[in-house]
C-alpha cells in the first residue's frame, strides 16, 4: 500500500493498478504473475493461498526501507482510493487459472461502492466480454499495444488505452466520433504529455504525475489566456 500513499502524496488523480486471482479466489494486486522477483520465491499467484501470500515481504527488493510490504487485496486498495477520492483502473491479468474472475472483480467494485469512480480494462478481449456480461453499467478499457481495423466496433469496450506511439490524430478523433476516450501509455517525458495533450488524449498514463499535472495545468492556462485575449481582438 505505499505506492498507493506514494501515489496521493503526489497529487495523483487516477491509480493504475494490476490484479490476479489467488489459489483460494481471492483478488490481489499484483503485476508479475510470480513472486521471483518481489520477494524472491519462486511460486505462481495461482499456486499460493493469499493467507500464503501475506507471508511474503515483497518492499524489500525495491528498497530496505519497504522491509515487510505485503501483497494487498484489492479490496484493501478499492477502500484506500474511496477514502481518498482517487479513481482506479484496474487491469485484470487472467492466468487461465481462475474462477469466476471478473464476477469477484466486480463484487468487490460494487461492495466498496466505486462503481462511478474505476474503470476494469484488460488486454485481452473476452475478459471485457465476461465484465459487460456480470455487468454491463461497468465501464471497461480495451488495453490494445497495435490500434488496427475499425476499433469502435468491439462493443465490449466503453475506451481504449493505447501505447503512446500508436496514438495518432486520427485515432483518437475516430475513437471520440463513437462517444468513447483514449487512454495513453505510458507517457514520462514533458515533450510525450504536451504531446499527447495537444492530441486531445483523454487519460495520460504516467509514472512523473508532478510533472504531468504540470503540463496540464499549463495547457489549461494557456488556453484560457488565448480566450481573454480573444476578447480585446
Amino acid at each position: 500500500m505505499r505506492a498507493f500513499e506514494g501515489a496521493r502524496e503526489m497529487g495523483a488523480d487516477w491509480i493504475e493498478l494490476d490484479v490476479q486471482q489467488s489459489r483460494d479466489g481471492q483478488i490481489i494486486v499484483m503485476h508479475d504473475t510470480n513472486f521471483r522477483r518481489t520477494a524472491g520465491v519462486d511460486a505462481n499467484t495461482w499456486e499460493l493461498t493469499y493467507e500464503e501470500i501475506l507471508g511474503l515481504d515483497v518492499g524489500s527488493f525495491f528498497d530496505a526501507a519497504y522491509a515487510g510490504e505485503k501483497v494487498p487485496l484489492l479490496s484493501e486498495a478499492a477502500q484506500f482510493a474511496k477514502e481518498n477520492g482517487i479513481k482506479l483502473n484496474i487491469e485484470l491479468k487472467p492466468t487461465g487459472h481462475e474462477t469466476d474472475f471478473e464476477k469477484n472483480v466486480i463484487d468487490v467494485i460494487h461492495e466498496a461502492g466505486i462503481e462511478d469512480a474505476c474503470v476494469i480494462t484488460s488486454q485481452v478481449y473476452e475478459v471485457l466480454e465476461k465484465v459487460k456480461a456480470c455487468d454491463d453499467s461497468v465501464t471497461t478499457v480495451y488495453v490494445m499495444s497495435l490500434a488496427y481495423g475499425d476499433i469502435n466496433q468491439l462493443a465490449a469496450a466503453d475506451h481504449f488505452s493505447v501505447e503512446a506511439t500508436s496514438a495518432t490524430r486520427n485515432l483518437i478523433s475516430h475513437v471520440h466520433s463513437a462517444g468513447k476516450e483514449i487512454y495513453v501509455w505510458t507517457v514520462n517525458t514533458e515533450e510525450g504529455i504536451n504531446k499527447m495533450i495537444n492530441l486531445n488524449a483523454d487519460n495520460i498514463i504516467t509514472d512523473n504525475i508532478k510533472l504531468a499535472k504540470r503540463c496540464v495545468y499549463e495547457s489549461q492556462y494557456s488556453d484560457l489566456l488565448l480566450e481573454y485575449l480573444k476578447l480585446f481582438q
